[in-house]
């Protein structure tokens, strides 16, 4: 199993494109939290939904979407999770899977904001200000400790295409060592 951390803005989507070309199965942990946000009839703001996140990590446990997610999953061993915050999320996953691997993407903050303004999703921020917001809540949950901690690293401050090219490789070298460990 594959963990993927990151910045708001950072690439983890096209990451998961090219995993998924690849045969993994990807899981967004965003989705939790957009699906039990609006289970409690949270407005689909950037801003609420990260409050209701906040709150249910402090009631539940900073682990408490690792959690969510992992209920909503079936036994496989191709698995790429998006979207994870904190070393307590990477913890709970690896008590799952010993093997785990966490990849944290890079971007510089002008590059991401410029990249979510143009995937306009209805839930993402829309100024500089709103994302420097993002961020600072995003490293309280500690995803700064996540990042720093990856197996591996891709900073995405290229084209696309490079980026996917960098994904494509870091993928297949990970195949290859699972693959050369099982024999």
């Amino acid at each position: 199993m594959i963990v993927v951390t990151g910045m708001p803005g950072s690439g983890k989507d096209e990451f998961i494109k090219v995993a998924k070309r690849m045969g993994w199965i990807d899981i967004h942990m965003g989705d939790e939290v957009r699906k039990y946000a609006k289970l409690n009839k949270i407005p689909s703001s950037d801003s609420e939904i990260g409050k209701f996140a906040s709150r249910e990590r402090q009631t539940h446990g900073k682990d408490i979407w690792a959690r969510r997610v992992w209920d909503d999953m079936k036994p496989e061993n191709n698995y790429i999770i998006d979207g994870l915050r904190n070393l307590e999320e990477f913890e709970y996953f690896k008590t799952k899977d010993k093997d785990l691997i966490l990849i944290a993407i890079y971007t510089d903050r002008e590059e991401r904001l410029r990249r979510i303004v143009l995937r306009n999703r209805p839930d993402d921020v829309h100024s500089h200000e709103e994302l420097v917001s993002r961020d600072d809540r995003e490293l309280s949950w500690g995803i700064g400790n996540a990042i720093s901690l990856a197996d591996y690293m891709i900073v995405n401050d290229s084209t696309l295409d490079e980026f996917k090219l960098k994904a494509q490789e870091l993928l297949q070298k990970i195949r290859e060592k699972d693959q050369m460990d099982l024999s």
